[in-house]
């Protein structure tokens, strides 16, 4: 029995999802779900039918950076390969998928090496496919020079709806977005074609659900997703695992930075990105090339002098290294943009100003050896 009364998605599933256009409302339970950009709903019923439950999304207000069309397009190709949930339908408002029983990893899950390395290992994968419908420029790249998001937060900053300390807040943050700065992250932004890939952009552990029937890993949550440097979803996933949302107290959220994973196991995690981006496919014993160091390294010397491919790894971590300040830099912004709607307890300019910290604790200990070389960057298609 459906008792939410802001549930409003019953006719739109029946319409998309062809086995439930019998279904009586009354046979439907909902639940619902977390998230801090969306409001989300498990729909289940009780007759035996496939899908059984399903998930219903309703769009929350995310700026010009969401482009809902694009997120299904990519979507639909990614539940063909079986990194995503079935795809039913969606629009630029909502979207319905199908619910595969699962659990979402949790924050220091990467520091288990048998969990770093299938991510790494599932992140390879994701970065291996080609969307041709895509402009191949990186998104960050694209934030910086055509301004839209930039245009969104000034927009956001300048209403009149701030109290005073958070007046402070953003009078600092304003700083990100004068031309110095936007110089500067063009400057240190990877310039090699293999740099950029298709990404997620919002690679965190609550986006890694791993699925009860045979324990793989799939990836939800694709609203940011597009062409980026490889290094942002790599950056992003180990920034998250220093926060902890929707805690109780004011600002309902935490960060511990001493979570942020150690150089060795940032320098494991790229290891193995870079062996199954480049030998992914390949006949090879899984198990033992995630188990044993020893063995994959023999793999890859009768692939390639392993002196060039752990070079090739250092050139990784270094691109890491960088997109861990802009994942900051856009989740900063990314804060104000959503700050004071209606009805969201969240503090989100408390947030954005944690973050515009980091950046800046980031980029004082930012070193030359960290940047990566420059050299020109090909946008065009692959």
């Amino acid at each position: 029995m459906i008792d939410d009364p802001q549930f409003e998605g019953v006719d739109l599933i029946k319409e998309h999802v062809g086995s439930w256009k019998d279904v009586s409302p009354s046979d439907m339970k909902v639940e619902r779900l977390s998230g801090l950009s969306n409001e989300i709903w498990k729909v289940s019923v009780h007759e035996d039918i496939d899908p059984q439950t399903v998930i219903y999304r309703k769009f929350g207000e995310a700026g010009t950076i969401v482009d809902r069309e694009r997120e299904n397009y990519i979507i639909r190709g990614l539940a063909k390969k079986g990194l995503s949930p079935m795809f039913y339908g969606g629009t630029n408002e909502y979207r319905i998928e199908k619910f595969q029983e699962s659990k979402s990893l949790e924050p220091l899950d990467l520091k288990e090496k048998p969990i770093r390395r299938r991510l790494a290992r599932l992140l390879a994968d994701l970065h291996s496919l080609k969307f041709d419908k895509l402009d191949r420029t990186p998104s960050f790249l694209k934030i910086l020079t055509e301004r839209s998001f930039i245009k969104d937060f000034e927009e956001k900053a300048a209403r009149d709806v701030y109290t005073p300390v958070e007046q402070k807040f953003l009078k600092d943050i304003k700083t990100l977005i004068n031309e110095d700065e936007i110089s500067f992250l063009k400057e240190i932004a990877p310039k090699k074609e293999e740099s950029v890939a298709f990404s997620h952009n919002d690679l965190h552990s609550g986006n890694v659900l791993q699925l009860t029937k045979d324990g793989s890993f799939i990836l939800i949550d694709f609203e940011y997703s597009d062409y980026n440097y490889r290094g942002f979803d790599i950056a992003n996933y180990f920034n998250e695992m220093m926060f902890e949302y929707e805690t109780a107290e004011h600002p309902h959220y935490k960060v511990d930075e001493s979570k942020f994973p150690s150089d060795q196991e940032l320098l494991d995690f790229c290891k193995y990105y870079l062996f199954f981006t480049k030998y992914g496919g390949e006949n090879y014993d899984l198990h033992s090339i995630l188990k044993n160091d020893g063995y994959r390294d023999e793999y890859i010397s009768k692939k390639q002098d392993i002196e060039s491919f752990n070079k090739e790894v250092e050139e990784i971590l270094a691109e890491v290294k960088v997109c861990a300040l802009f994942s900051h830099y856009f989740w900063c912004l990314w804060g104000v943009v959503k700050s004071h709607e209606a009805d969201v307890e969240f503090d989100y300019i408390h947030f954005a100003y944690k973050r515009y910290e980091i950046y800046q604790k980031l980029k004082r200990n930012l070193s030359k050896k960290d940047k990566p070389e420059k050299e020109k960057i090909n946008v065009g298609a692959p």
